[in-house]
């Protein structure tokens, strides 16, 4: 701040001296500030103008400032007459501007907002089209063009949702092209007739995500909300309630406007549409790619999904970015005691295990097709399924009303499924379980045994298969003694997602299991993450691994039965020696981890977490809750996006903790070889030093 400035324009101004002493000088070159980027202010001149103040303020900022500091009129004229030059010449830093903002939002709220001057105010990042096309010549100057100004600036109220002062009242400004007829808006430009919204590339992430029509999300706050996801598991409904009652500034509510025309509370849509927005933002910014969205999509849910699904098919198999991880916890590099020169090779180690979590899917075996509600049982090529009777072995069609068919013994089933969820019947089935079928005492005792799990009724969301003894259902008993019927009253869901992990904790990636978790479907994953032989760890770890030998010994085909021959694939050591019998002989001459001495170290412990997947389905099944009833491409998209960030963190510790991580070049990876010779991947020296040498 220029003071000795301030002094000259004090000692030359009698009537603006008397009106303001050194401190409200200060306050109104701060508000100046604030108001200079503004499109109130900024578009008032032309581009090649806006070095030089305007000779006066427009009639919204004029009575602003005037009601900030009580003056009259011309007092107020004078002010801008005197200051005009020291306070356009002001150039905060933005940890300034961003201090002189809180410092003075209650003078935004109070006197700002009913003017059209928001606590925040939006803007397009250009003042001209972009567009090269629309440059127009100078006639004072031959072969000179100027870029082509923007104006019919259109402005409406919206809701900021910050980290530094919470929810408050914006503007959103948006310009004109008149030449190419297209609509700049802060966050995207359009053209009049298209359908598409296409965002700016920038060098820095933008400030504000356009989360919906008419709210915005700073991308601090995004940011926070995903690491609270990633750190925590904090659902999109609980961010919701943090933001609500922590975050926003209860002290400016008094002063927040009561007729603003959206609201200052946030809910699980805004938390959501802001991870997604966001996280789609950042992952364009990095890859410095333009973003496209549709732009009169019903919703942002619809809006965002289809670039959320080309996001999930660039993750499967090799796309997370730590793919080609390697460092010294998951890492061996020794010197190959049958090469003449004792050249370095090395081993790397994955996990793979299970988890029990899955999104809603069609309810026929293995059917992969997207439900168009995550409420259907059924994908659109199956939707006849949803006449045929809920009992597995019917395939009659049910009858109006119903979700049985005609047969009476069908539905008493559907009756017997729907009572199991009534609380009279479930009292008195647990009462009758605590007694054993004993006679019911007159007066309850004061405490009773709860029943046993299998007898609690099934939730109408999970995927269950109600199998009943026919005696419960009716009187009597048939002839050849109970029969077992099997009905499906509810939605079906994915069955696992399958994790693979390197021994150090990153995760290169995963894949959802829609029938089971059968070997041939965990070959096919690591098949589809590790596409080349090249690019396969020398060591797969699997708690199943003696039935994946078994399966690949018996393939008759032969790229399929040889593709993982020189790859080690061990029973991880917690399974192996308490899930697997002693007598299994043949698990124990192929998959006990003792076979391979580069597994241990030389004072006989074990080189490499053969746990890891497990402690890292530890944190992944935190998010079971949260995803289950999302749909199919946000499902994916969010723990694609998890699993990205949890690796980053992991990046950042392991450096920490000098295990040297790196990546692995990829093209060295998803070299392909020939067949006759094969290949593989050699470490030749320090970190990142890597070759591909052939096997002769």
């Amino acid at each position: 701040m220029d003071f000795k400035g301030i002094c000259d324009t004090l000692a030359s101004s009698p009537d603006v001296s008397r009106a303001f002493s050194h401190t409200t000088i200060i306050k109104y070159i701060e508000l100046i500030g604030l108001l200079k980027p503004t499109p109130i202010l900024a578009f008032l001149q032309p581009s090649h103008r806006i070095s030089a103040p305007p000779p006066t303020l427009p009639v919204e900022v004029h009575e602003f400032l005037k009601a900030c500091f009580d003056l009259p009129d011309e007092t107020g004229k004078l002010a801008w007459e005197a200051f005009r030059v020291l306070a356009w010449s002001f150039d905060p830093t933005p940890e300034e501007q961003s201090a002189n903002r809180i410092k003075h939002v209650r003078l935004f709220l109070r006197h700002g907002v009913s003017k059209g001057l928001g606590v925040y105010s939006l803007y397009p990042p250009t003042r001209v089209c972009l567009d090269p096309n629309c440059a127009r010549p100078l006639h004072s100057t031959d072969g000179t063009v100027r870029d082509r100004e923007l104006g019919e600036s259109k402005s409406h109220p919206i809701t900021v949702f910050s980290l530094e002062l919470g929810a408050v009242p914006g503007y959103s400004t948006s310009r004109y092209c008149r030449n190419c007829h297209t609509r700049y808006y802060p966050d995207f430009y359009v053209h009049d007739h298209a359908t598409i919204r296409t965002f700016y590339l920038t060098n820095t992430m933008p400030e504000f995500i356009h989360t919906s029509e008419h709210f915005y999300t700073t991308a601090d706050l995004c940011e926070l909300f995903a690491n609270m996801m990633v750190s925590a598991w904090t659902s999109g409904t609980n961010c919701a309630r943090i933001y609500n009652t922590s975050i926003s500034k209860s002290a400016l509510e008094s002063d927040l406007p009561i007729d603003w025309q959206t609201t200052f509370q946030m809910d699980v849509d805004d938390v959501w549409n802001a991870f997604y927005t966001y996280s789609l933002r950042l992952d364009y910014h990095e890859r410095q790619e333009v973003m496209e969205l549709q732009h009169n999509a019903p919703s942002q849910a619809d809006r965002l999904r289809s670039l959320l699904e080309v996001r999930n098919s660039n993750m499967a198999g090799t796309g997370q970015e730590e793919w080609n991880h390697a460092c010294d916890l998951c890492c061996y590099i020794y010197l190959d005691p049958d090469a003449d020169k004792n050249d370095p090779l090395f081993i790397r180690s994955t996990v793979t295990d299970g988890i029990t979590m899955g999104h809603p899917c069609c309810g026929v075996l293995d059917c992969q097709e997207r439900l168009r509600s995550v409420k259907d049982k059924f994908c659109l090529t199956h939707q006849k399924l949803n006449k045929q009777c809920c009992i597995t072995t019917c395939r009659d069609e049910v009858e109006p009303g119903f979700r049985t068919c005609t047969n009476p013994d069908h539905r008493d089933i559907e009756l017997y499924h729907y009572q199991l969820g009534k609380a009279m019947f479930q009292l008195k089935n647990r009462l009758q379980l605590s007694y054993n079928g004993s006679t019911l005492p007159d007066s309850l005792p004061e405490s009773q045994p709860a029943p046993p799990s299998s007898r609690l009724p099934p939730s109408e969301d999970e995927e269950i298969e109600l199998v009943l003894p026919a005696a419960e259902i009716c009187d009597g008993k048939p002839a050849k003694g109970n029969r077992t019927v099997r009905a499906r009253f509810s939605r079906k869901r994915t069955h696992n997602e399958q994790l693979s992990v390197y021994s150090c904790g990153i995760t290169p990636g995963r894949a959802t299991f829609f029938g089971s978790e059968a070997p041939n479907g965990v070959r096919e994953f690591w098949m589809k993450l590790w596409p080349t032989k090249a690019s396969l760890p020398a060591v797969l770890w699997h708690d199943n691994n003696c039935s994946i030998v078994k399966m690949l010994r018996n393939d008759p085909d032969e790229y399929m039965r040889h593709y993982f021959d020189n790859v080690a694939l061990p029973v991880d050591v917690f399974h192996f020696k308490s899930k697997h019998k002693e007598t299994d002989l043949d698990c124990g001459a192929n998959c006990n981890p003792y076979i391979w001495p580069e597994l241990r170290t030389a004072d006989g412990k074990w080189r490499f977490n053969s746990s890891a997947a497990e402690q890292t389905n530890a944190w992944f099944g935190g998010f079971q809750s949260m995803v289950r009833e999302m749909t199919v491409e946000r499902y994916n998209f969010f723990l694609d996006e998890m699993i990205k960030r949890r690796n980053r963190a992991l990046v950042k510790e392991l450096h920490k903790r000098g295990k040297a991580p790196h990546n692995i070049p990829r093209e060295l990876l998803l070299a392909e070889f020939s067949s006759d010779t094969g290949g593989k991947v050699q470490y030749t020296g320090p970190v990142n030093r890597w070759q591909i040498v052939g096997i002769f």
